[in-house]
């Protein structure tokens, strides 16, 4: 089903079950923008860039290394239409 104005698009926490392999849900974490399209952890780990398709720009999320649960930080590169992010060293 496509995303609609209504939808909430963002990436989610997921735990696995050690016993049967089931996923289940923990948390929801804002993407920074609309249409999120691809996501890259940078190598560190401790940031994740979201290139938001229908708003113009990447955003930059801290990601809590002992958690892996991101946080917005504010912080945003500007660009149109974004639709892949590749983390170069």
């Amino acid at each position: 089903m496509a995303p609609t104005a209504a939808m909430t698009v963002s990436p989610c926490f997921l735990s696995t079950s050690q016993q049967t392999g089931t996923l289940a849900l923990v948390d929801h974490a804002p993407c920074g923008g609309a249409t999120p399209r691809n996501l890259a952890l940078t190598p560190s780990g401790r940031h994740l860039f979201s290139a938001n398709q229908n708003a113009d720009r990447i955003s930059i999320l801290a990601r809590d290394a002992a958690t892996g649960r991101l946080a917005d930080t504010g912080r945003f590169i500007e660009i149109g239409t974004p639709m892949c992010v590749k983390i170069v060293r």
